[in-house]
């Protein structure tokens, strides 16, 4: 399965993702804030906003938003939640293609910018921004992978998943335009999730790659991991995280 067609498997699952998926830590969300300088005038972009994991921290800030997605059903979970507030607009489509009628302040993109075509998305982006606006991009990340439950479950992902497609760089490299920004700051910001065997679960099946495997592999890999979790850790699983941000003003 191409990236193209990875990046379309979230929206089978938007109310799960909704409801297992975690947000962000509230320091990351104050840091883009206060690094960005916007005010109560400014306005947001986000690209990829998903169910609005990120979106509900800005939007209850009180900022003009508008959030961009191509899932149809991802969307209309956000807009369901974030429905009492007028400030968010939501557009089902792609921010490769998008055109809009007026400059952003902040851009901002939760474990989603990776998702973007790598020839356009700075460039996009510097398009779209104000004079000295900015670009906010960060996901959680998981650390700590080869201790633990994580490292003996290797063995089921050997012999069950076989990944969809190679890595994708989160953020900037040298891409097309990335020149367009300068002084980039790197924020790292850990927290920790335990989880039952049924969220891991859960977790899990928001996942990509683990969406697009044949429903046998998936099943048996989904049962190897619960057995796993039940018989050798108490049936709860902690994960290591960092929320990883990297932000970017505008020449």
């Amino acid at each position: 399965m191409s990236s193209t067609e990875l990046k379309t498997t979230f929206n089978t699952a938007a109310v799960l993702y909704e409801d297992i998926r975690p947000g962000y830590p509230e320091e990351l969300i104050q840091d883009i804030v206060e690094l960005s300088g916007i005010n109560d005038h400014s306005r947001i972009l986000e690209v990829g906003c998903g169910t609005g994991k990120a979106t509900q921290s800005f939007a209850e800030r009180g900022y003009e938003m508008v959030c961009l997605d191509i899932g149809a059903d991802l969307i209309a979970v956000a807009r369901e939640k974030l429905s009492g507030f007028p400030n968010v607009s939501f557009v089902e489509q792609a921010f490769e293609a998008w055109k809009p009628e007026n400059k952003f302040n902040l851009i901002i993109s939760a474990t989603a910018f990776h998702w973007v075509d790598p020839k356009v998305r700075y460039l996009r982006a510097s398009e779209v921004l104000d004079t000295k606006g900015c670009l906010a991009v960060f996901s959680n990340q998981h650390v700590r992978k080869d201790e633990g439950f994580f490292a003996e479950s290797q063995s089921l992902y050997d012999k069950y998943y076989s990944p969809m497609t190679t890595n994708r760089p989160t953020h900037a490299t040298k891409f097309p335009g990335v020149e367009a920004f300068h002084s980039p700051i790197r924020g790292v910001y850990p927290w920790t999730q335990t989880y039952s065997s049924e969220q891991y679960i859960k977790l899990l099946s928001t996942y990509s790659g683990h969406i697009a495997l044949p429903d046998e592999n998936r099943h048996c890999l989904f049962d190897g991991i619960v057995n796993l979790i039940e018989t050798k850790y108490d049936g709860r699983v902690t994960k290591h995280y960092e929320a990883v941000l990297d932000f970017r003003e505008g020449k």
